[in-house]
């Protein structure tokens, strides 16, 4: 099969902002998804890259992979895809970045503080992360990167086709897949429905299956791009 790309980075898994030494900002992907399409890609000739966050522990290596590289911040996500964006890569963003960080990190654990009326509760104030798939579009462009195939997923828990065509244009994508998520939908062992979207709409839909089978389809589709 002579396919367009000679190395696939595939980002799994959420990323963690950390609020005090013992406390953090994430979410709830379990790393899953990204894990089964990086073994699925190594049935094909090419390298295969698996850069994941805090996946669960059975998700956190992917055997056979040229290299399984471990993150743990967005802003780490963002600098070690930047690092892997070659000539002739395909690029699957599967990993759930945290879309905030807090402003500052306290040095010890913060402690409850009460008054003579009740405890106090606590505000965060937070910032911005990176948007990494928009600086991957532009770190390609600057760097004069030949063949860079860019997918990424869109987990909404609303209005998936619009949202999910929107970032794709933002952020300079080829693909985007898009699925449903929320309370028992979308992250962990449970079954799902991917959307493939590309510049004019909807290109293909699959499922409902479980993630091993929706990553050997949407491989499938890849290797044919």
């Amino acid at each position: 099969m002579n396919l367009k790309f000679k190395r696939v980075v595939i980002t799994s898994g959420p990323t963690r902002e950390w609020i005090d030494p013992v406390r953090y900002i994430s979410n709830a992907s379990s790393g899953k998804m990204g894990y089964e399409i990086a073994k699925c890609f190594l049935l094909y000739p090419v390298d295969v890259i698996y850069i994941h966050g805090n996946t669960l522990e059975r998700y956190a290596n992917v055997p056979g992979a040229k290299q399984n590289l471990e993150v743990e911040t967005t802003m780490q996500l963002r600098d070690t895809v930047l690092s892997q964006m070659l000539d002739d890569t395909l690029l699957v963003m599967a990993a759930a970045p945290a879309d905030f960080r807090p402003i500052m990190m306290a040095e010890h654990k913060i402690k409850k503080e009460r008054t003579s009326e009740g405890s106090k509760g606590l505000l965060l104030e937070l910032e911005e992360n990176p948007d990494v798939l928009k600086q991957v579009d532009e770190y390609t462009k600057e760097n004069h990167i030949k063949n860079s195939i860019r997918v990424g997923f869109a987990a909404e828990t609303n209005d998936l086709e619009k949202h999910a065509r929107e970032k794709l244009t933002r952020k300079g994508l080829h693909y985007i897949v898009g699925n449903v998520v929320g309370h028992g939908k979308g992250f962990g062992e449970v079954e799902s429905i991917l959307r493939i979207f590309g510049p004019s709409g909807l290109v293909k839909e699959i499922g409902p299956l479980p993630k091993e089978e929706l990553a050997k389809s949407l491989v499938q589709f890849l290797v044919t791009v």
